[in-house]
């Protein structure tokens, strides 16, 4: 009968430095358990465990001591808003400035070089460039504008929004002004143009990365830009923060995500609201994601349109 093997001391974390954890007391023969993985040189993973994705950053930390994490890395720390499609941790991307040696080099990680003056914060336990930083170096990335545009908007995020009730004391994490800043002293590097493009685009109040997406959407289309989530006064008193506005015309944009949907109590107050504001004269019009298909937009822009017609002189 093979004998068992033994269990790993409970004090040691699903993603680990191999250093970090000897010189904490781990013994060398724990190295060789079963049940862990090699992630690359000096780093290993509890397979019988979910990984997590800032326990994997601080077991690369405790190996680059002078390392920073950078570009979709640190807007993945920062909880920015992304699209599904980058992996922000496949590779993870490690940055040091110049005079702290050449770039990191191992499995799974994209290294860099940052410039001397970048800005540099520790967040959830971890070194990262900071958000504006970040957020022009993603400019370099195949981001399409929109999402650069939605992850610009998502670090402007009000101090009262949806966000930071989730996180109370962080938002918003930086300003238009500090954005403009990092471009500044970012002249030369990949993508400098549409970070120029994009900042002229970022608004502060989005309460979503898919009411950032529609309003971009919505400028392409040839219309006037909205208000994001302006405070209107009903006829009633009641003040209301519709998603996009065009308050001149009394047309508005509301975004219902699935939480709308699979929250009954949401659902009802959003009926309620989207009556009393029709009562007021209001067109309200209720988009999900499918407003970003291809036929989802092309309807959701002939309705808008009708809407901009019926408000017209003589209409």
């Amino acid at each position: 009968m093979p004998p068992q093997k033994r269990p790993l001391p409970g004090h040691v974390p699903s993603v680990f430095s191999t250093h970090q954890v000897l010189a904490e007391g781990l013994e060398v023969q724990h190295l060789r358990h079963p049940d862990l993985a090699v992630i690359s040189r000096g780093i290993r993973h509890q397979s019988s465990t979910h990984g997590d994705d800032l326990e994997h950053l601080a077991a690369l930390q405790a190996i680059h001591q002078l390392g920073v994490f950078s570009h979709e890395t640190a807007a993945a720390v920062w909880g920015m808003w992304l699209p599904s499609w980058i992996r922000p941790f496949d590779p993870v991307h490690v940055s040091k400035t110049r005079k702290a040696g050449p770039r990191p080099r191992r499995k799974q990680v994209k290294g860099h070089l940052l410039p001397m003056d970048a800005v540099i914060q520790r967040v959830r336990g971890v070194r990262v460039t900071g958000p504006a930083w970040t957020w022009v170096q993603l400019a370099g990335t195949n981001m399409s504008l929109e999402w650069l545009v939605a992850a610009g908007d998502s670090i402007l995020q009000s101090s009262d929004g949806p966000t930071a009730a989730r996180e109370p004391g962080m938002h918003p994490l930086s300003s238009v002004e500090n954005i403009k800043e990092a471009i500044g002293q970012r002249t030369k590097m990949k993508g400098i143009k549409r970070a120029r493009e994009a900042v002229e685009l970022l608004r502060e109040g989005s309460d979503s990365p898919q009411e950032s997406r529609l309003r971009i959407r919505i400028l392409d289309a040839g219309f006037t830009e909205p208000v994001v989530n302006p405070e209107i006064i009903l006829s009633s008193g009641e003040r209301i923060t519709p998603d996009l506005v065009w308050e001149d015309v009394k047309i508005c944009v509301q975004y219902e995500g699935d939480h709308h949907r699979s929250d009954a109590e949401q659902w009802d107050r959003d009926i309620q609201r989207d009556r009393r504001m029709q009562f007021d004269g209001w067109i309200v019009l209720r988009v999900t994601k499918q407003v970003f298909s291809h036929d989802g937009w092309s309807a959701f822009v002939r309705d808008l349109r009708q809407s901009f017609s019926s408000r017209s002189p003589g209409a």
